[in-house]
């Protein structure tokens, strides 16, 4: 067994495309729309980008959760950074807010936080 998608609420489709893949670096898999609905999944690149990132819009209960999960400091989730610090830096030129600086855990690697500007708040872990 794999996971083979995950899904992330965003208040606005358009700029989280544009944030997740020119900042982050992770290419479009499918942008589908038909009518109100649109299927917008991403990938790390690469032949191993793991597993798709969905990213739907955040209405109702759904944008009430991403509001609470944001207002407690919890990461929607975590990317793991294999380019070391430098790919850190290159994150922050690219535009990224940094809301924790990298810090070393107790647990092991070390964490930072970035805004993602559609109401989230991601971890980018390096081992």
């Amino acid at each position: 067994m794999k996971i083979a998608q995950a899904h992330l609420l965003v208040n606005d489709q358009d700029a989280a495309k544009a944030f997740y893949t020119e900042v982050l670096g992770l290419e479009v898999e499918t942008d589908y729309a038909a009518g109100d609905f649109r299927w917008l999944s991403l990938r790390a690149p690469g032949p191993d980008g793991g597993a798709s990132l969905v990213l739907g819009r955040a209405e109702g209960a759904g944008l009430a959760y991403q509001q609470a999960t944001r207002e407690s400091g919890t990461p929607a989730f975590s990317l793991t950074l294999t380019g070391g610090t430098e790919e850190f830096e290159r994150i922050r030129d690219r535009g990224a807010t940094v809301v924790i600086e990298p810090t070393r855990q107790q647990h092991g690697g070390t964490d930072a936080l970035i805004d993602d500007t559609v109401g989230n708040i991601i971890c980018l872990h390096q081992d």
